[in-house]
């Protein structure tokens, strides 16, 4: 990752795609997307925090983590990211496939 985008507050950055999708394949294509652009990390997320939401919004899918919801949270190049439990799980199926099929172009 460049040294500019150091610091950056990765769940910050809104996508929407313009086809309206809806539940996990809506969530898939955000994150495939996100992993193309580089909003979101191609390595994987190292140690990891789990626990309640905290109102957060998910760097996967831009949703809510509400109170009552479980996250994932990580630090990435100095910059926290949190997920909902199932959008990390598809972060990392989404991750895993895109580097067997051809790859990420950067680390």
């Amino acid at each position: 990752m460049p040294s500019s985008a150091r610091g950056r507050v990765w769940h910050s950055i809104r996508i929407r795609s313009p086809v309206m999708m809806t539940g996990e394949s809506r969530v898939r294509g955000t994150i495939r997307l996100k992993l193309e652009t580089g909003l979101l990390p191609w390595s994987e997320s190292g140690r990891v925090w789990a626990g309640p939401g905290a109102n957060e919004v998910c760097s996967a899918c831009d949703d809510t983590i509400t109170t009552r919801q479980k996250l994932h949270e990580w630090e990435h190049d100095g910059s926290k990211i949190v997920m909902h439990l199932r959008c990390y799980e598809l972060w990392t199926d989404e991750r895993q496939q895109g580097q067997r099929q051809d790859g990420p172009t950067s680390g």
